[in-house]
């Protein structure tokens, strides 16, 4: 039975939209995460310290933006907060590109970590509200399957593309990875209109 239901759960469409826009949201992390203190010390030559501090900002802004998206989306719903997330995300990192070596740089940082984080638990929280209640913890299990193929591909396509044209564009393909998501969450109901309604099985 349990097997069945684990299957019926690749056919629920909430689940999957919402496990593979998080995948998309953490390929932007990851590639991230990766590629930021290469292009901070190499790019615009910061020194490990300055690049310890722009990185430490980027935790502490997600540290900050986990438990305010969570209670904005239990009161405005799942969908307008991710949505607003994953937009600012985007325009912060395209900003983050074009910002060169400045103070608005490390500020573009902080907004990006803010944003970024701040779709994490709230993704969470949707994959669970669009599983049946005995089958939450395989919901928030595929979820996190799914995303940490986002996050093993997300590296490496970066690195083809910076070798190709150059760091830069390199960004742009994680600006770019954000909107698909928000392209995929676009057509998602939002939580508030659906329910995870038990399934039985057999």
């Amino acid at each position: 039975k349990y097997l069945l239901g684990f299957a019926g759960l690749l056919k629920n469409r909430g689940l999957v939209r919402v496990s593979i826009g998080a995948a998309f949201r953490t390929m932007t992390q990851a590639g991230m995460l990766t590629f930021l203190p290469v292009y901070l010390a190499y790019e615009l030559g910061y020194s490990p310290l300055v690049t310890g501090i722009c990185l430490t900002l980027l935790q502490v802004a997600g540290f900050v933006a986990g438990p305010v998206a969570g209670h904005l989306s239990d009161k405005m719903g799942r969908r307008r907060i991710v949505m607003s997330s994953m937009v600012l995300t985007g325009v912060t990192i395209f900003g983050m590109a074009l910002a060169g070596r400045s103070v608005v740089f490390i500020l573009f940082v902080a907004l990006v970590g803010f944003f970024l984080y701040a779709m994490r638990p709230v993704l969470q929280a949707w994959a669970v509200e669009c599983t049946p209640r005995h089958l939450a913890g395989s919901g928030i299990g595929l979820q996190f399957g799914v995303t940490a193929v986002g996050a093993s591909v997300s590296p490496l396509l970066f690195g083809m593309i910076a070798d190709q044209y150059d760091i830069y564009t390199g960004f742009l393909f994680l600006a770019g990875t954000i909107i698909l998501a928000n392209f995929l969450i676009f057509f998602m109901p939002d939580s508030k209109q659906q329910g995870a309604q038990p399934v039985r099985v057999g």
